[in-house]
């Protein structure tokens, strides 16, 4: 068979040759249809994500879409070594596969869970968004962004405040429900006061895709209050950094306030809340309540296809 074949970290993957994977006992043999390209995927590739390969060659891709040797089309993941989602098959555990409704088409289905996720684990999970409460967006015009504004909606938010650099995006994630937008390609000082503006009503949540020089301004604004000012708790949940891998933190930030810190990834969520929100996310989808742009590319151009940037979500089709 052919797949995505990474023969040396820190490269892209090849379109190559693989021998062809056969299931053991507890796996399901799986004719894959689509498989999305992610961050991950390339922190994977690249040696520097905690999760990299440690033998190589090794098959790209942590899930996709693909059917069963039943007919069965559904979501999987989870392969077994050197096996990936970019090939033409693979396998995979069978309870981490998941049927797909009809109405959800495959380049959908293999594009949504990993953005979508990203917002819904730490809203219902490490949050525990309660109705009515306000969430801060940091980095909403990316592909995750623009999902976790619909995601938050969906869950019950009553006030969702978009933040990001690009304001054609910024008016994109208005179009899907964000209230409030803020430019953070202002300086400093300028956007400690835009955040601190929005900040007088309460922000409950920050959802945080940043990290770095933004998330220090935010939490700027959010902190310093008069010593007698009843503090306004805020969870901030760090999920990505692609503004900066650390922060400055004034201990008097956390003095000063109700700020209350989270971190939300694949290595602090349990399994079975993954499980129990994938089923939903993919309704959610199929009834047309969660949206997100994709570009479907034939597998054989993985090579020229892994470091281009894109505004939306590649798809590669074996």
């Amino acid at each position: 068979m052919h797949a995505a074949v990474l023969q040396e970290l820190g490269s892209a993957p090849r379109f190559e040759k693989f021998e062809d994977p056969v299931a053991r006992e507890g796996e399901v043999l799986v004719n894959v249809r689509s498989a999305s390209l992610k961050q991950i995927d390339k922190g994977m590739a690249s040696g520097g994500h905690y999760a990299s390969f440690r033998e190589l060659p090794v098959i790209c891709g942590v899930d996709g879409v693909g059917v069963l040797e039943t007919g069965e089309r559904v979501f999987f993941g989870g392969c077994r070594h050197p096996f990936g989602t970019m090939a033409e098959k693979t396998v995979a555990p069978r309870f981490f596969c998941f049927p797909l409704p009809d109405g959800l088409d495959d380049v959908t289905a293999a594009a949504l869970p990993n953005p979508a996720l990203s917002s819904w684990l730490p809203l219902k999970w490490r949050a525990q968004l309660k109705p009515g409460e306000t969430v801060l967006v940091l980095g909403a015009t990316g592909i995750a962004g623009k999902l976790a504004v619909q995601i938050a909606k969906l869950l019950g938010a009553g006030r969702v405040i978009a933040a990001g650099r690009n304001p054609q995006q910024l008016e994109v994630a208005k179009s899907l429900g964000a209230d409030v937008t803020i430019q953070i390609s202002e300086p400093g000082k300028n956007l400690v006061e835009a955040f601190a503006a929005v900040a007088k009503d309460g922000i409950d949540i920050v959802l945080d895709y940043l990290w770095g020089a933004p998330t220090e301004v935010l939490i700027a604004a959010l902190t310093g209050q008069d010593l007698m000012a009843e503090p306004c708790t805020t969870r901030l949940i760090e999920i990505g950094s692609m503004a900066g891998p650390a922060i400055s933190l004034p201990g008097a930030a956390l003095r000063s306030s109700g700020l209350e810190i989270y971190g939300a990834g694949g290595g602090s969520v349990p399994k079975q809340a993954i499980f129990e929100a994938l089923p939903q996310v993919f309704e959610h989808a199929a009834r047309g309540a969660l949206k997100l742009e994709t570009k479907k590319v034939p597998l054989a151009e993985v090579e020229t296809e892994w470091n281009r940037k894109e505004d939306r979500r590649v798809v590669f089709i074996p």
